[in-house]
């Protein structure tokens, strides 16, 4: 293949991953607890272009860029009031550990969007909207309050809540000796890589955890607009390269026949 057209194909499907990467970025402006993504580039492999072959030359030639990985920036958002009962922000560093009670596995998260759900056992938990349940500072589900017994074929009685602010005491914060390793699964969460080492839980207490609000994305959408038309047109500009490089080929096989 042509070195002109496998440098600008590979380049439009790096700037094309860029893109995409940048777009989910921009939807997710307005997601609690959501973290932006910057992507990261690097230049595929450079190869000498000798004359005679082994023989030293100045002369080298590039084969594009790819997309090498993509951070995450954990940089603290904005405190967003919403006034609502479960509702909480982590003012600092740390992460939220939520637990799937199908499968036991734990994620962490900065969103603090938790509300209270009455399960099967008579306990009603404190959990994300999709069903995990937040641990305290022992890594157990948090129940906020229990359903009353009642005699058979009765009507369970109300049963007093745990108030929000009641609860900083209990719910676990999590921080990493490192988070170069943290995996973004499902949006706002993440699961740490064994480079990051143990976590370590600290309890809640009013300096460090806000009640009744929760932290806003941290995208910068001005940014990432910029960055999506500086995207767009090197994702232009490789295309063209990719269709000069047919056309001059195109005319160079025409002048052979």
């Amino acid at each position: 293949m042509d070195r002109s057209f496998y440098t600008g194909a590979v380049g439009a499907i790096a700037h094309q991953e860029r893109l995409n990467i940048i777009a989910n970025n921009i939807a997710n402006v307005n997601t609690h607890g959501y973290k932006n993504k910057p992507s990261t580039f690097s230049e595929c492999i450079y190869s000498n272009l000798n004359a005679v072959a082994q023989e030293p030359t100045d002369y080298i030639a590039g084969a594009g860029v790819h997309v090498e990985k993509t951070n995450v920036d954990f940089t603290q958002g904005h405190l967003s009031t919403t006034g609502l009962e479960y509702d909480y922000m982590i003012m600092g560093d740390g992460f939220f550990a939520i637990q799937n009670p199908a499968t036991q596995e734990i994620t962490y998260t900065r969103n603090g969007n938790f509300m209270t759900s009455l399960q099967p056992d008579g306990n009603f938990y404190l959990q994300t909207a999709n069903g995990k349940r937040v641990l305290d500072v022992n890594q157990n589900p948090i129940i906020v309050g229990t359903l009353p017994p009642t005699a058979e074929g009765g009507i369970p009685g109300s049963q007093e809540m745990i108030a929000g602010e009641d609860l900083i005491e209990q719910i676990g914060i999590y921080t990493f000796p490192s988070k170069n390793g943290m995996e973004s699964v499902r949006g706002t969460e993440f699961i740490p890589a064994e480079k990051d080492g143990q976590p370590v839980v600290t309890a809640g207490n009013g300096t460090i955890l806000a009640n009744k609000a929760l932290e806003m994305s941290n995208v910068n959408l001005g940014q990432e607009v910029t960055k999506m038309i500086e995207a767009q047109r090197c994702y232009q500009y490789a295309l063209r390269m990719v269709q000069t490089s047919d056309e001059v080929e195109t005319t160079i096989n025409g002048l052979r026949s």
